[in-house]
């Protein structure tokens, strides 16, 4: 299959892929869907003029007709996911369901008070209630893996790995099901070949949290 584009995303250390899960999610869709694309690091100084002056170098950004051309570029990691994968009805419950999940993962990874950590927890283990109640499938999707799971997947790897990292987060036993479900789709080819290094996800967080140099969503 022939390449269907650029797929411009955050640089990382060393020109490396950098951290963010919205880039993830799109990549994530593409493979899904059967796409090849060229993964392309772009620091700021060599975003193309176009990326900057409509979408205002936005990332990540698909450049259908590669990176010199703008034309129907789409700098949104929805967006880019919906062109390639359109939501089933299960998809946009899915979707809908668990929308507050990534902003429960960001307030807790954020927060550098301890004492606020407990309502944190508490906020999110209501966002992880929310997904646990999902019909797994065993996808969130069905039987194949979606346009949901591209959506879930992604937030859930920030949630495991750099919750786990700053917080000392683990998985509650009362989450069975999202534990399948984590181990399921964390082996599938559309994830891992679309994930970045765990060291740069640690790098962007802990600029979040005002730790160091780096860059967090």
């Amino acid at each position: 299959m022939s390449a269907q584009g650029v797929l411009l995303t955050k640089a990382g250390q060393d020109g490396a892929q950098g951290d963010c899960p919205f880039t993830q999610y799109a990549a994530m869709s593409m493979q899904l869907a059967g796409a090849t694309y060229e993964l392309r690091p772009t620091p700021q100084e060599e975003k193309p003029a176009w990326h900057v002056d409509a979408h205002g170098g936005s990332m990540p950004c698909w450049a259908p007709n590669g990176i010199d051309d703008g034309a129907d570029a789409i700098a949104d990691s929805g967006g880019i996911a919906k062109h390639f994968l359109a939501p089933t009805a299960t998809d946009t419950a899915v979707m809908e369901q668990c929308g507050g999940l990534f902003k429960g993962i960001a307030m807790l990874l954020k927060n550098t008070d301890d004492a606020k950590d407990g309502e944190l927890l508490a906020g999110l283990n209501e966002q992880l209630d929310k997904l646990e109640t999902c019909a797994f499938a065993p996808y969130l999707s069905g039987a194949a893996p979606g346009l949901a799971d591209a959506f879930v997947a992604t937030k859930l790897y920030v949630l495991l790995v750099a919750g786990g990292h700053y917080k000392d987060f683990i998985l509650p036993e009362r989450y069975p099901k999202v534990a399948r479900y984590w181990a399921a789709v964390s082996a599938h080819p559309a994830f891992y070949r679309t994930r970045y290094p765990e060291a740069e996800m640690l790098h962007g967080w802990g600029e979040a949290r005002g730790e160091g140099p780096g860059c967090a969503v």
